[in-house]
């Protein structure tokens, strides 16, 4: 019985521990015709009391996922790549257009208006987790 116990217990304890957040406003811009690039948006709750690091990313309808940011450097908007993002315990962190993103690279096919994608966000505490992402169109949105 104990032997039982102790083996249930190492199977859940990675994941009672793991830090995840809550992700909301999820949206990829959909690509245009001659563009194998696009970058997903989202807002990103800590709900937890526990600091978050997101540290990476995955999709399968990219060659890459990067975490990115835009920065301004004198009049000149900068694009750079992070190792890292940290999302405080209690606090938020907005993903949008002139701030943090994520940068698909290398796009396996058209993402079109009204369909989905999943994007895995990945953790420092070797944690995953997958959401949806509507793909919009901003053209088509606005209608």
């Amino acid at each position: 019985m104990k032997k039982t116990i102790a083996a249930i217990l190492m199977a859940v304890t990675p994941f009672a521990f793991s830090a995840q957040l809550e992700i909301s406003r999820t949206n990829l811009k959909a690509n245009i015709p001659g563009s194998d690039n696009t970058a997903a948006y989202m807002l990103v709750e800590n709900l937890t009391k526990d600091d978050v690091r997101i540290v990476g990313v995955e999709t399968d309808v990219a060659e890459f996922a990067e975490l990115h940011s835009h920065r301004m450097d004198g009049d000149r908007m900068i694009m750079r790549h992070e190792k890292y993002i940290d999302v405080d315990a209690g606090e938020s962190v907005r993903f949008a257009p002139n701030g943090y993103h994520i940068m698909l690279i290398g796009l396996k096919q058209r993402v079109k208006h009204g369909e989905q994608a999943k994007i895995v966000l990945k953790y420092d505490d070797g944690t995953s987790q997958a959401f949806k992402f509507d793909i919009i169109d901003p053209r088509k949105a606005a209608k």
